[in-house]
């Protein structure tokens, strides 16, 4: 049973990702760091290709004490970047973590950003993935800019009733996660899927409150391994941070789940941390 459990968790260190038994999810809520594929089904990575100079707020966060690419990122200001708690959860050391910026590879080109320091937000609850986002600032000597790189904007504040991330609206990811073979891509990928109406996603998924909103699986198209922390874009504004869904990519039985931005106790706190 031991060596069973260490040729699965060295097959998950060679896609990117480490398996954590000792942290506890709620209802299959299962980080995209650590979800399953199905082939052939179209993920992210089987959407368009993207060049960063379109989106030249995306990331790429190293944790070189795990081999190196984990999840994505996004710039908000010289020194800032957003991305998801889990992604971070470990407690990699600060010096162990960067960020690629400037460059449609994530393993090479571009600028690498140092981090001087991480931090997670203070609810951030790892069994239900409430307020899965934390912030990066890197060193002073690595201002995050350069060509091809850039800051993306946020939404105010909003409690209810604002409709940033209200459906049927069209949303874009990009990101590296895995394609239907397993692999991850070395270049950046895009999807435009629909918001899914919230009410129903909360039949789907028990207890998300305010600061989630979901995004529909049209015919398997999903995000997975890799594209935690990644950047949902909406009218040029950053609404939302990829973070968990069902175990198994693409499968469609419930639609995956992200960090609402504009919620405010999300919102006060970024601003609060970043002055953004």
């Amino acid at each position: 049973m031991k060596i069973l459990f260490f040729l699965i968790a060295l097959a998950a260190c060679a896609y990117g990702y480490v398996i954590d038994p000792t942290i506890e999810r709620d209802d299959d809520r299962t980080p995209w760091s650590q979800r399953k594929y199905i082939g052939p089904s179209p993920f992210i990575v089987r959407g368009d290709p993207a060049n960063i100079s379109d989106f030249p707020h995306m990331l790429a966060l190293l944790d070189l004490s795990r081999g190196g690419f984990t999840c994505g990122a996004s710039a908000i200001a010289s020194r800032w970047s957003l991305t998801a708690a889990h992604c971070l959860e470990r407690g990699t050391p600060p010096a162990q973590i960067q960020l690629r910026g400037g460059s449609t590879n994530r393993n090479s080109g571009g600028f690498i950003f140092q981090s001087q320091s991480y931090t997670l937000h203070p609810q951030y609850n790892t069994r239900t993935l409430s307020n899965d986002i934390a912030v990066i600032q890197t060193t002073a000597g690595t201002p995050i800019q350069g060509t091809n790189v850039a800051h993306i904007a946020l939404p105010p504040n909003c409690a209810t009733a604002c409709c940033t991330v209200c459906s049927p609206n069209q949303i874009t990811v990009t990101g590296w996660g895995r394609d239907e073979n397993g692999a991850l891509p070395l270049n950046l990928r895009q999807l435009t899927a629909p918001i899914h109406n919230f009410a129903d996603c909360q039949r789907f998924w028990s207890n998300i409150g305010a600061n989630f909103f979901c995004k529909s699986v049209v015919n398997g198209r999903d995000t997975c391994n890799g594209d935690s922390g990644s950047p949902l874009i909406r009218l040029n504004q950053q609404v939302g941070i990829v973070s968990f869904g069902t175990s198994v990519c693409g499968d469609g039985t419930r639609p995956s789940v992200n960090v609402r931005i504009e919620e405010p106790g999300v919102r006060n706190w970024v601003r609060q941390m970043t002055n953004v």
